[in-house]
């Protein structure tokens, strides 16, 4: 009777295709799978820890300031780290072997902050969160171009749209389901022993995902050594100007991103601080986002192999600015639903179309170093972001913050229309 069940719902999983891989070689579908595993392991680790590390130091008695500082500080470690990363994958040959390893270190420094309230309290405790954080940022970051090299060769051209969306609505299956049981634990356990079991389950997952990334196979052998380490530069502006209208879509986004950070940061304190949202309420709006956005990849994943990367991200970056100005209108906690309904559904069209957009436009012999130059300058624009913001929010407030914030999304979403021309032709 089981055995008959499981056969059914293997049968069923082959028919829905989930990874993709309907029609591949052995090989490529090996990696497309442990790809797809990893993510999901990864998403639980996630669930556990992205949303609650600002609750957890607003918990420690964090000001805005200090707040902003740790977007800001991360974001620096994050723009500084992309381009030794590129040449650390080529000076191991292996792109893999360096995730593996860059990326073990990165989940063992989150899984310090589960320690850190035995030793540490007020001003210290806080300054120690944001260095860890930053540390892990810096070396997650220090892994990227590899991860995006070797998944631009992983997944074929014509299953991006398709692979990534599936992996991205299990990932927000999996964020629906694990926030708020995160928050649910927290609130249950108390503060601080609630944020520490919530990290080190987080940790226990983020090692569960290594194991399956490690089982990727490489497509293709990975490119000798360069020759000098003076050359990093230069390499870095071939990579990035080897296509205009990669160089100029670099440029934009490091706008958009200045743009989303004047506010970003701060959303969760203006719903803890104005709102006065719980631990667990927090936990349950994040499952309301990660609902539509399992609507919005199922939608955009079809839309993206359509319609093209272009008129996706074209499309969804114009509503995306009307979203800091819906705060203005919110007074209880419950209200923050009426924001996080419409983030989940466009932010997964706008992510899933640009990170394709970074993939089409960068050319394979040059992607590990085109990403490496992309992460450094969209760090930039991370880094200054959260202090203006941090600056702006303590001296005029958080609607002034969350105005800048919509009217400089906009005006880089006109000049993503300018650039992409997606609605003038079809993509190519």
């Amino acid at each position: 009777m089981v055995g008959t069940m499981l056969v059914r719902v293997r049968q069923r999983l082959r028919t829905l295709d989930l990874f993709a891989v309907r029609g591949v070689d052995l090989r490529t579908r090996k990696g497309m799978w442990a790809l797809w595993m990893d993510n999901l392991f990864a998403s639980i680790s996630g669930a556990f820890l992205l949303t609650y590390v600002s609750l957890f130091a607003i918990a420690l008695g964090a000001t805005n300031t200090q707040i902003g500082a740790l977007s800001s500080v991360p974001n620096l470690l994050g723009m500084l780290a992309p381009l030794p990363g590129a040449q650390l994958a080529e000076h191991w040959g292996s792109r893999r072997r360096v995730v593996v390893v860059v990326w073990a270190l990165a989940r063992a420094l989150s899984a310090g902050l589960v320690v850190l309230p035995w030793f540490l309290a007020g001003d210290a405790a806080i300054y120690a969160v944001i260095a860890l954080w930053s540390l892990r940022s810096g070396l997650a970051n220090l892994a990227h171009p590899a991860w995006v090299s070797l998944a631009g060769e992983v997944i074929p051209d014509d299953r991006r749209g398709r692979f990534f969306s599936s992996r991205n609505i299990a990932a927000a299956l999996c964020s629906m389901v694990f926030v708020p049981l995160a928050g649910v634990l927290i609130e249950w356990i108390g503060e601080p022993a609630g944020y520490q079991w919530a990290f080190g389950l987080s940790a226990v997952f983020g090692f569960a995902a290594l194991y399956y990334y490690a089982q990727i196979p490489e497509t293709i052998p990975p490119r000798q050594p360069r020759a000098r380490a003076t050359r990093t530069l230069a390499l870095f502006w071939r990579a990035l100007t080897a296509n205009r209208v990669f160089l100029f879509f670099t440029l934009i986004s490091m706008g958009w991103n200045f743009s989303l950070q004047l506010a970003g940061p701060f959303f969760n304190v203006f719903q803890v601080k104005q709102l006065g949202t719980s631990v667990s309420t927090m936990g349950w709006l994040g499952m309301a986002l990660d609902l539509m956005t399992v609507v919005g990849q199922w939608f955009w994943g079809r839309v993206v192999d359509r319609r093209g990367s272009r008129w996706a991200l074209a499309v969804c970056s114009l509503f995306i600015p009307i979203l800091p100005f819906i705060w203005f209108f919110l007074s209880k906690p419950w209200h923050a639903v009426l924001v996080r309904i419409p983030s989940g559904f466009l932010w997964s069209g706008f992510n899933l179309a640009s990170f394709n957009l970074q993939l089409e436009l960068s050319t394979p012999q040059e992607r590990t170093q085109a990403a490496a130059a992309y992460t450094t300058l969209i760090g930039l624009a991370n880094i200054l972001g959260p202090l203006v913001g941090g600056v702006i929010v303590d001296r005029w407030g958080y609607y002034l913050d969350f105005s800048l914030s919509g009217v400089g999304r906009l005006l880089m979403a006109v000049m993503f229309l300018w650039l992409l021309k997606p609605f003038a032709s079809r993509p190519k």
